[in-house]
């Protein structure tokens, strides 16, 4: 094999290919018999006199990888028996093999994705097309209680006893259910003074004044623990507001948000509808209209999935700052006067984000819009339900949207939890899904720590099988 065409077969085997996939196939089709090397060899071959047998021949493998709803899989990696490649942005990959099967077997593996093992055909001509699933884990959110028990502290303002709400999942989005009291623990909290926002007690919005220590009585398990079966389904009109700033590359890389809005959308009933919407502003936004992009009027079950491809698009428009709040009231403004509903059909809009507000001009200047935001939600009878990824997102904000308005604040540590989060929305909304009303009482060595104003911030650990779930929760002592 002349070197040309061996430096031919080392690049395709062990770099990605960004050339047209068509064109790449061809050519290495047409030079791979060179490659492999099975030529008749000659006085100037060394293969002539010392091989009894010939080497395998060099053959080629198309691979295209797609989600299960059929978008491409970029960076994918193609794991052979002597190489391995990574797939292009449509998902295309070649891979050259030194063998004489008509078969191989392969490796298919992406980050946030399960690995798959699969076997080819090295036939001149054959595509093989792989299908991925993306990893999934356990989640959960929190709300409000509804019980009508408000938060009460004691005279020197040491001691709180509350209720939240928490919505526990498994990996399919299924309830999990037969909880008991040890399953739940409220984390000890204790400030960290480095990182200049608060962690268990806040003043005002993110304001870290008054920040202290405490921990939960009885070791940290809830004190009371009411199960709450699921309710009779209501018609629901839900608006998906998408984050799209710059931080969503590196929170995000796979678009797992994308998928799991796709996954939401087939899960509508025949009486919902739901609206797309993407958010972005500033130096690099790169969605058609910033801050905001409205998609279409809202669609019904039988056309919700015409959003699809205006979500693929999504994968490559990311850039820019985080209006989360201006943008909700824009897509809540439009909704109410151009989007008439009919009557009986709630209405709610699911805020995804990996971060905090960036236009705001203090930590009271996002409280102050946040109070906004919630008030107008009210007034239009718009329940914000939010998903929260990382752990650079504003908590308290994300957490008084929801409870403000009757929605859930929804927590992922990771990319694997966005699609039971999703898929858990509808029924949250609706109010099937069946949650878990929990009470617990707090002590703080500080006299006044809980007192009227300020805001609890807490996390509780829920066994989900061999694993924990971390639910993050607020609470505004009244």
């Amino acid at each position: 094999m002349n070197l040309w065409l061996k430096s031919i077969c080392i690049g395709v085997r062990n770099s990605r290919l960004t050339s047209c996939h068509a064109w790449a196939l061809s050519m290495v089709l047409l030079f791979a018999s060179g490659c492999g090397g099975g030529g008749s060899g000659g006085s100037n071959d060394p293969r002539a006199s010392t091989a009894a047998t010939p080497p395998p021949a060099t053959k080629v493998v198309a691979v295209t990888v797609n989600d299960a709803f059929g978008a491409p899989v970029a960076d994918a990696n193609i794991q052979g028996p002597q190489g391995n490649a990574l797939t292009d942005s449509k998902g295309h990959g070649i891979l050259l093999v030194d063998t004489d099967s008509s078969t191989v077997d392969l490796e298919i593996s992406r980050e946030s994705f399960v690995k798959k093992q699969v076997t080819a055909k090295t036939d001149a001509g054959n595509e093989l097309n792989v299908t991925l699933e993306r990893t999934t884990s356990p989640a959960g959110g929190s709300m409000a209680s509804r019980s009508g028990t408000p938060p009460s502290n004691t005279a020197d303002g040491k001691s709180l006893t509350f209720e939240v709400e928490l919505a526990v999942v498994d990996a399919q989005a299924q309830p999990i259910l037969n909880l008991a009291e040890s399953d739940f623990l409220l984390q000890p909290c204790s400030p960290d003074p480095n990182n200049g926002r608060p962690d268990c007690v806040s003043g005002s919005g993110s304001e870290s004044d008054g920040d202290v220590a405490y921990q939960a009585v009885a070791g940290g398990m809830p004190q009371d623990v009411r199960f709450l079966p699921g309710e009779a389904v209501t018609p629901q009109a839900t608006a998906l507001l998408v984050d799209q700033s710059g931080s969503i590359a590196k929170s995000d890389p796979t678009a797992a948000r994308l998928y799991s809005a796709k996954a939401f959308l087939t899960t509508l009933g025949p009486t919902d509808y739901a609206l797309l919407a993407a958010f972005a502003s500033g130096p690099g936004a790169s969605i058609p209209t910033s801050p905001l992009t409205v998609y279409d009027p809202f669609k019904d079950q039988a056309s919700s999935s015409s959003y699809f491809a205006t979500l693929d698009s999504l994968a490559a428009q990311v850039g820019g700052g985080t209006p989360l709040y201006d943008s909700i009231d824009q897509l809540r403004s439009q909704w109410v006067v151009n989007a008439p509903l009919p009557s009986q059909v709630e209405k709610s809009i699911v805020i995804f984000t990996d971060g905090a507000d960036t236009n705001c001009a203090s930590a009271a200047d996002c409280a102050a819009k946040r109070q906004a935001t919630i008030q107008a939600a009210n007034e239009s009878h718009v329940r914000l339900f939010t998903v929260g990824l990382s752990s650079d997102i504003d908590r308290i904000g994300l957490s008084e949207l929801a409870t403000g308005t009757g929605g859930a604040f929804l927590f992922a540590d990771s990319v694997e939890q966005l699609l039971p989060l999703y898929n858990a929305i509808g029924p949250l909304a609706n109010r099937s899904l069946p949650l878990y009303r929990l009470r617990w009482t707090v002590q703080s060595d500080v006299a006044g720590a809980f007192h009227s104003g300020l805001t609890l911030i807490g996390h509780v650990s829920v066994k989900a099988g061999s694993g924990t779930i971390n639910v993050p929760f607020t609470v505004r002592i009244p």
